[in-house]
């Protein structure tokens, strides 16, 4: 039996498949690499509310680091403020499945207990 061309075969079924896995890790690399960054700045902001001129300052920072004003909402009651960001990330390798861009949602809250400024998660919308 002549099993030449065998590996050729295997070789040829697994390159597709190796190059879409390496497409997805990069895809969601990406997306977790930016929520990351964006819940950073969205704390930031929020300490930045409290240390320094209230909701100036927030809206300051979440500006200087490229958010618009379309792309967020700031709600302050009974002592804390709620930031919600809606940021939409280019996708690198989705347009290959058709998935053009990313919607990633952040809501974080920010409260003042015990002289300490408190950052949790926000309820979801």
């Amino acid at each position: 039996m002549n099993k030449k061309g065998q590996t050729l075969i295997l070789f040829v079924i697994l390159i597709p498949i190796l190059v879409i896995l390496t497409a997805v890790v990069v895809d969601v690399g990406s997306l977790e690499f930016t929520y990351q960054k964006l819940k950073g700045i969205v704390d930031e902001s929020i300490k930045e509310y409290y240390l320094k001129d209230g909701k100036t300052s927030l809206e300051n920072t979440l500006e200087y680091n490229d958010l618009s004003k379309e792309s967020y909402e700031i709600t302050e009651a009974n002592n804390e403020v709620s930031v919600y960001v809606t940021y939409e990330m280019d996708s690198i390798f989705g347009k290959l499945i058709n998935i053009s861009s990313y919607e990633i949602k952040i809501n974080r809250k920010g409260k003042i207990q015990e002289n300490q400024i408190i950052i949790e998660e926000g309820e979801q919308k």
